[in-house]
């Protein structure tokens, strides 16, 4: 599977990425699969979360996407009517609105 995308660390170190087989994209981390998803918008929503989660002041990390992610992600965008930006920034309220939706549903139980 090609890396459509990085995680890396300041010395380049990489500490993960997104992978790409025929029409899925994968979240790697640590060398592990840890999410998949059949869209480029999503899988950079999924990095960028992972980037901001494991970051700290001793190692931040930055994201860096391939064109071969960035443009389907761009055209899912568009499809949307948005630019690639207001779109991830959409995915990302979806993340967070189902993470509540869950933490709220393990309280009932």
């Amino acid at each position: 599977m090609p890396a459509v995308a990085h995680l890396l660390a300041d010395d380049e170190r990489i500490v993960g990425g997104v992978a790409q087989r025929d029409d899925d994209y994968a979240l790697v981390l640590g060398g592990r699969v840890v999410a998949s998803t059949d869209s480029a918008g999503m899988a950079i929503a999924m990095l960028r979360h992972a980037r901001v989660t494991l970051s700290t002041d001793d190692t931040p990390l930055t994201v860096r996407i391939a064109p071969a992610l960035e443009n389907p992600a761009t055209r899912e965008a568009e499809t949307a009517g948005l630019t690639l930006e207001a779109y991830l920034t959409a995915l990302e309220a979806e993340r967070v609105e189902r993470a509540d939706d869950r933490l709220a549903a393990s309280r009932l139980q």
